[in-house]
């Protein structure tokens, strides 16, 4: 699996991990709406994030990647 882009990637994470239920469909909407912020971060002129959505952001980013090493050790990837 190759991907030319992080919308690429997302699209290919949720082909192969959440349509066939390897992860949750709740993983997909968490990782979407991450992108979404990460964009309006990047691009968005007047926008600001406040301090505790961006606190509750890294903590569901911290427990997605906690997931991921989770299927990857229980799958011999690591």
């Amino acid at each position: 699996m190759t991907a030319k882009s992080h919308s690429g990637l997302i699209s290919i994470f949720g082909e192969h991990f959440i349509k066939t239920n390897v992860f949750p469909k709740e993983m997909g909407r968490q990782l979407n709406r991450a992108y979404d912020k990460r964009l309006i971060g990047d691009y968005g002129t007047s926008v600001t994030i406040e301090k505790e959505e961006t606190q509750k952001l890294l903590e569901i980013g911290k427990n997605f990647v906690n997931k991921i090493i989770k299927y990857l050790g229980e799958n011999n990837f690591l």
